[in-house]
């Protein structure tokens, strides 16, 4: 069984009330972008406040931006994963011991055209990797299809280097594509956020069955 994360951004009139109903979700993921790693502009990091404040569920921050040691600061005290992207500018090795030292969780994300060996030597100290199914910055975007050969990838060296990092995956996931995708958390937005009855395609992705 899949676990889910519903996504949202951290946009500046952000409402709590869009996730207050929603039933069955294992984690929240937000997305923080800077402008400049990716064109649009969320860094309301006041919501990872307000978000703890409403609710029990883990939080995931990842943040696509240049800098994110900047961010940390503002947004450790209030989170559960810290990801940030390999291609963000600054020490990888820095910042993911920067995070451990605060006893939160730390996670690498990487962009669709970058490839995995590139983060294999820092694996062994994650406790989650992100692989995006789209090019960052909005939601609404069409799945890339080779993002799942990039997951079995994933979880063939993480058998067998037997780590126990999560792998989770976002952008374009539907119930059409999630029973392809070999992951331990799918992120979903709009696919969520839009349904009719977002609670039962949580169900729904949760419960799907994985296809070879």
């Amino acid at each position: 069984m899949k676990k889910v994360a519903v996504s949202i951004h951290a946009i500046d009139k952000f409402e709590p009330n869009i996730i207050k109903n929603l039933k069955g979700l294992d984690y929240i993921h937000v997305d923080m972008m800077d402008g400049k790693f990716v064109e649009t502009k969320n860094l309301n990091w006041n919501i990872f406040k307000e978000i703890k404040q409403n609710y029990e569920i883990p939080v995931i921050a990842h943040l696509m931006v240049d800098e994110p040691n900047k961010y940390y600061n503002r947004i450790i005290d209030n989170v559960d994963y810290f990801v940030f992207h390999y291609e963000s500018k600054g020490n990888i090795e820095k910042m993911i011991q920067k995070v451990k030292k605060s006893e939160k969780q730390v996670g690498l994300a990487i962009n669709p055209d970058t490839a995995l060996t590139k983060i294999v030597p820092f694996l062994n100290e994650l406790n989650i990797v992100l692989i995006m199914s789209v090019n960052p910055g909005w939601s609404g975007q069409d799945f890339i299809w080779e993002s799942i050969y990039k997951v079995d990838l994933l979880c063939a060296y993480r058998a067998y280097m037997n780590m126990g990092f999560l792998i989770d995956i976002d952008g374009g996931i539907n119930l059409n594509n999630a029973g392809f995708i070999n992951s331990d958390i799918v992120s979903s937005s709009s696919t969520i956020l839009n349904a009719e009855d977002p609670n039962s395609v949580i169900q729904k992705l949760r419960e799907i069955e994985y296809h070879e």
